[in-house]
């Protein structure tokens, strides 16, 4: 709200249209009446991002006639898209512990190990200090992101949601979606992510030929390992632990993942290091807090690996 405000709009509604709703996931755009504007000439990939620090501080200094592809940013979090030598990226923070950035950046290394197909995050300090996660963009003016609710939309109630998304995933004759589908939902099984929405996951397109080249990268893996939790109860009961998007708890939705998807053995071993390097930089993360994570963790990977192994 404090961002609305200081742009001078009513709502959020009219602060995305204040930048024509230009944004950096898709390549739909409002157009003024009469206006002589085209896509060419006001695009973000195509044309600098000149933007103010007000999405992760305050700030008394603003442009409110200034276009934005912040304005159309989608979250809870505060975030926002920045043009760096290395080429446009998004910044993110977190709250609570700060330990979504964290996330961020481990399990995209988990991503890694597993040959999981993701978008790669880093940890970069902003200029007020504070630690936030860093990705690229994975659009381009010629790509665009199609969240999966687009397809999930017309997903009756009482379907088996899964299949049923799988069933509208192949008329759009996206390749490879069960496999990339699978990864996913062991991943966050994995790291009990309860943020899967149908907006957290989806497809890209050509926007030129409507065609559709495969599913997008996993991307937004913040909300996992007990973000929003000050004291970790390593007693909790797995099965208690929420998910989406086709079932509300992890242990019923992993049972759809039916592809033989491969751990490497030294995973263990690899994810504790990981876990050591990347949270011993939050200052928030105690030692206590640290090694019941490390433990719960390895005790998830040993439940992933032998459910994945009952498959073979």
């Amino acid at each position: 709200m404090l961002i609305v405000m200081a742009y001078h709009a009513s709502d959020a509604l009219e602060f995305s249209l204040k930048s024509y709703q230009l944004n950096l996931s898709d390549h739909y755009w409002m157009k003024p009446i009469h206006s002589n504007l085209d896509w060419d000439t006001i695009n973000f990939y195509d044309h600098p991002i000149i933007d103010t620090p007000l999405f992760l501080s305050d700030s008394d200094d603003i442009d409110i006639d200034l276009i934005t592809p912040n304005s159309s940013v989608n979250g809870s979090l505060r975030q926002m898209w920045v043009q760096q030598k290395k080429g446009i990226r998004l910044l993110k923070a977190g709250n609570f512990l700060n330990q979504q950035p964290f996330n961020e950046v481990f399990v995209s290394k988990l991503c890694k190990e597993l040959n999981f197909h993701h978008v790669p995050y880093e940890l970069e300090t902003i200029a007020s200090g504070e630690i936030v996660s860093s990705c690229p963009l994975f659009t381009s003016g010629d790509i665009e992101y199609i969240p999966a609710w687009h397809i999930a939309a017309p997903l009756k109630r009482r379907d088996n949601k899964y299949q049923a998304f799988l069933d509208q995933c192949a008329q759009f004759s996206i390749p490879n979606v069960k496999v990339h589908l699978d990864a996913t939902l062991a991943l966050d099984y994995l790291t009990l992510n309860d943020d899967r929405h149908y907006g957290n996951f989806g497809f890209l397109r050509n926007s030129t030929t409507l065609e559709c080249l495969g599913m997008a990268p996993i991307f937004d893996n913040g909300n996992t390992l007990w973000y929003n939790e000050m004291t970790i109860n390593p007693h909790r009961p797995f099965h208690t632990y929420p998910s989406l998007p086709f079932k509300s708890k992890h242990d019923k939705q992993i049972k759809y993942v039916t592809t033989p998807l491969t751990i490497p053995q030294s995973l263990s071993k690899t994810a504790m290091e990981l876990m050591d390097s990347i949270y011993a930089k939050n200052s928030n993360i105690t030692e206590e807090r640290l090694t019941i994570m490390k433990t719960l963790f390895t005790e998830r990977l040993d439940m992933l690996n032998a459910y994945l192994t009952k498959l073979k």
